[in-house]
């Protein structure tokens, strides 16, 4: 991987306190470059968006927050996602990095300008745009969608990162700016998600933003892209979920944090200058 010097830039993460998250990855790989992270995240009770536990993978068994569980799946995937940050910011310093972060309801179009003021208030304007956070919904099926499910899950997963980027661009101009990067994540079956309707139809709609926003902000010398991951252990996949999957990712393994992190700081390089509006898509091969 080609060496990236991100020394001098302030990076923006949301959705980065799950330690075994692509959002924490991006978090630690930014701060070894030399950037300077702050990072959001919001914790959200388990029960209220994605009521699956580990024994079965069954709809309604109860998430235990007192102990961490300890085998892959939806159980280990929420007491993850509950945490504070305290340990992917501790994880951060141990390597000598500079981290801070903020807890902040992106559903919420008020804190956004916040957010980025308290970014800037900790270390400076923001170079770095990582759009990570996301909802899921754990009835997402075209039969069982309510208006809220639909409601939350673009104000999260589409109308936040517009909001973020729009934000973004405005004080870039303000601070007369002449280098800049946005990472939008996507899900790499965004375009036929059946059984995740709101959820990929949102992250569909975010592959489009990228396309459009990319050709309008070029000149001012940002670039703006999405990577599309595929299956990544974040806590969620249970052994029999891996066991279906690795016979047809063309890699044979299953995808790790670092490996969407990684693809990530190569697109936020000076190496990567000249890419801007793609989708990259990191699937290990798994829908080509």
């Amino acid at each position: 991987m080609a060496h990236t010097d991100l020394t001098g830039k302030v990076a923006l993460v949301t959705g980065a306190n799950n330690p075994m998250g692509i959002g924490a990855a991006t978090a630690r790989a930014f701060a070894r470059a030399g950037a300077r992270v702050f990072i959001t995240y919001l914790r959200v009770p388990a029960e209220e968006t994605y009521p699956l536990a580990a024994a079965g993978q069954q709809p309604g068994a109860p998430v235990d927050e007192t102990a961490q569980p300890s085998h892959p799946g939806w159980a280990l995937y929420n007491f993850m996602r509950m945490k504070p940050p305290d340990e992917v910011l501790e994880a951060i310093r141990q390597e000598g990095g500079e981290a801070a972060a903020w807890e902040a309801d992106l559903a919420k179009a008020e804190t956004i300008p916040v957010l980025f003021d308290r970014a800037e208030s900790e270390f400076g304007p923001v170079d770095v745009l990582v759009n990570n956070a996301a909802h899921c919904a754990g009835k997402d099926l075209i039969e069982e969608l309510t208006p809220e499910t639909i409601d939350q899950t673009y104000a999260v997963n589409t109308r936040a990162p517009l909001l973020l980027t729009a934000e973004y661009v405005r004080r870039y101009r303000k601070h007369q700016k002449s280098w800049g990067r946005i990472v939008n994540l996507s899900t790499g079956p965004a375009q036929y998600f059946g059984t995740q309707i709101t959820y990929g139809s949102s992250k569909a709609a975010m592959e489009a933003a990228t396309r459009a926003i990319a050709k309008m902000i070029g000149p001012l010398g940002i670039t703006v892209n999405a990577v599309a991951p595929g299956p990544i252990q974040t806590g969620y996949i249970w052994p029999e979920l891996e066991q279906e999957l690795l016979p047809t990712t063309p890699m044979s393994r299953i995808g790790q944090p670092e490996d969407i992190a990684n693809v990530i700081l190569f697109l936020c390089s000076d190496e990567a200058s000249y890419l801007t509006g793609q989708v990259l898509r990191v699937t290990g091969g798994l829908d080509m």
